[in-house]
């Protein structure tokens, strides 16, 4: 374990272990900081510190950009990633490149120390600490030779979504007493370089969104002998309907407005984002592999192809190609606390108990009788929860006026198949697209599922960091 100088966040250069790792032939030299502390005053010591890997080679040349690789991930906790147990190399193929690459811990829903859950309260405690570890690696930019000006943030899932605030929420005033609380370095905490994977966001709206992409209408059984249900996953889903044009959203390349309704315009855009990927995969299949990949049984009747271009033959069998739906039940992500959820867990109180956050779901379940009393609590709950619930979420902070700094650039992934609300997805995308100048390389990846596409696909990705970290310098 790496240390600190006495009585200050200073990382002690002098205390690491030097590495040296063979990848494709070539031999990697580097210095390991392990496990050092990011706060001053940490609940979580074991969890609230990280690996930072520096390339001899940078470390001679100097002002190398750092590339942060974090597992959040379920709103759960995580320890830091070395390169033993990264699945896909990605922290070698970084030292590679030649960055300096950081892994922080972080707090999750499940982080008990003294009997406190100290990782729930009014937010998930995880988006605090990536903060900190963000503004620990501003703060030691010297003593690292790095470039701090030039960090990529990754992240997948629910670690995804913090990929997405870290992005939108840049030195935000909302963090700092959060901050403070755990002793954060005095240094900034915005970032260069957003890589964001199937995000879990938006979380006011993450129900409303579910319930209207995989409907009753789209996906096969789904409440079958539940009436009750169906009536209020139709409900949620006609809120996700007037959230959706309240934005007045636009196509980036045409300017034609996209709203759901007369001419639905967005979904016909996001389906044809979704044909966007399946084209570039089918694509690249050899005659053989077109051949076996449409006498697949499961990939029947889901697409057309005429050789140029993937055609998604109806919503409702790319709904079911995609596995249907993955949670069966209404309020998959605030539903009912008989059947809790893991963001529950993250909104919910320090002595472990469960907490609702949406608002919306709240309205909606109040308007069916009998259920008054479930519904007068989600909202006192939600009441609770709803500051934090609007600090996690970056359509908040993008193009809205709050004091903030924007990453300049996106690298946004989100799978094709076994995904979840791939219609927050093109959201978050899309208002980046109208309301700022940020560079955004956005796209669905046709055969992955809700993973780290930006790790499997990993030649795509740095050939994008290395553009926009190394190129333009």
């Amino acid at each position: 374990m790496s240390k600190n100088i006495a009585g200050t966040l200073h990382i002690d250069v002098e205390d690491y272990e030097v590495c040296k790792y063979v990848v494709d032939g070539a031999e990697i030299l580097y210095r390991l900081y392990a496990e050092v502390p990011y706060v001053s005053k940490p609940n979580a010591p074991h969890l609230q510190v990280m690996n930072v890997y520096v390339p001899e080679e940078a470390l001679e040349k100097g002002g190398a950009p750092i590339l942060l690789s974090q597992l959040t991930g379920g709103m759960g906790e995580a320890e830091p990633n070395t390169v033993e147990t990264d699945r896909y190399g990605y922290i070698l193929r970084g030292l590679k490149e030649g960055y300096v690459v950081a892994s922080p811990g972080a707090r999750g829903r499940e982080t008990v120390v003294d009997s406190v859950y100290v990782g729930r309260g009014d937010l998930p405690m995880s988006i605090v600490d990536l903060k900190a570890a963000v503004a620990y690696l501003r703060y030691n930019e010297e003593a690292l030779r790095c470039d701090a000006e030039r960090i990529i943030f990754d992240g997948t899932s629910s670690g995804g979504g913090m990929a997405a605030l870290m992005g939108s929420t840049g030195n935000s005033p909302y963090f700092k007493p959060y901050l403070q609380e755990i002793g954060a370095a005095d240094a900034r905490d915005d970032i260069f370089l957003a890589s964001v994977n199937s995000p879990i966001t938006d979380m006011e709206h993450i129900d409303a969104a579910y319930e209207w992409w995989f409907s009753a209408d789209n996906a096969e059984g789904l409440y079958e002998g539940d009436p009750l249900s169906e009536k209020m996953s139709r409900a949620l889903a006609e809120t996700y309907v007037d959230y959706v044009n309240s934005y007045e959203f636009k196509n980036p390349e045409t300017g034609e407005v996209l709203t759901i309704g007369e001419g639905d315009t967005y979904t016909r855009y996001l389906i044809g984002k979704l044909e966007e990927a399946a084209t570039i995969y089918l694509a690249g299949l050899d005659d053989e592999g077109l051949k076996a990949w449409f006498n697949d049984a499961h990939n029947k009747n889901v697409v057309t192809w005429d050789g140029e271009k993937a055609h998604i033959t109806s919503v409702r069998n790319y709904i079911n190609w995609n596995t249907g739906r993955w949670m069966k039940y209404f309020g998959c992500y605030d539903g009912f606390l008989s059947k809790p959820s893991r963001e529950n867990e993250a909104f919910g109180t320090t002595d472990g108990g469960l907490r609702h956050f949406s608002r919306t779901m709240a309205k909606v379940v109040a308007g069916f009788a009998g259920y008054e009393e479930i519904a007068d609590q989600w909202q006192k709950d939600a009441a609770v929860n709803c500051h934090g619930e609007y600090m996690i979420n970056p359509m908040n902070f993008i193009g809205t006026g709050e004091e903030c700094t924007l990453a300049p650039v996106w690298y946004m992934r989100c799978g094709g198949r076994r995904e979840t609300t791939a219609n927050l997805f093109l959201n978050l995308y899309l208002l980046l697209e109208n309301k700022t100048d940020a560079v955004v390389n956005f796209r669905y990846s046709w055969m992955q599922r809700h993973t780290c596409i930006s790790n499997i696909e990993i030649d795509e990705a740095f050939e994008f960091y290395n553009k926009y970290c190394f190129e333009g310098k």
